[in-house]
C-alpha cells in the first residue's frame, strides 16, 4: 500500500490563486479539476493504496516555497503536501478523505 499526498482546495478563488502562483498546476476551472480528483481517489483507493488530502493555500504555499529557496511549481507542492501531511499524522490530526 502506497500512501499519496493530495491538494486538499476548498475555494474555487483559491484554485485559481493556486493556478497563478505554481507552475504547471492544474489548468482546469475548479469544479472539473474537483471532479478530475474525485474519480483519481477512487481509483488509488481501488487499488489499495491510502489517500490523504492535506488542507493548502496560495499564500501558505508560496511562504513554504520562499523559505525553503525554491521554485513554485509541481515537484515543490509534492514537497509541500508530504512535508505537512506527515506533520498532520504525527500530531494526530489528518486529514479525512473526501466522500
Amino acid at each position: 500500500m502506497r500512501v499519496h499526498y493530495l491538494p486538499d482546495v476548498n475555494k474555487s478563488e483559491e484554485h485559481e490563486t493556486l493556478q497563478r502562483a505554481v507552475k504547471g498546476y492544474a489548468p482546469e476551472p475548479y469544479y472539473e479539476w474537483r471532479d478530475y480528483q474525485s474519480r483519481a481517489i477512487a481509483k488509488l483507493v481501488a487499488n489499495g493504496d491510502e489517500v490523504r488530502l492535506v488542507e493548502v493555500t496560495a499564500a501558505e504555499f508560496v511562504d513554504y516555497c520562499n523559505r525553503i529557496g525554491v521554485r513554485c511549481d509541481m515537484a515543490a507542492l509534492t514537497g509541500f503536501l508530504w512535508d505537512k501531511g506527515k506533520r498532520l499524522k504525527v500530531r494526530g490530526q489528518s486529514n479525512a478523505e473526501r466522500p
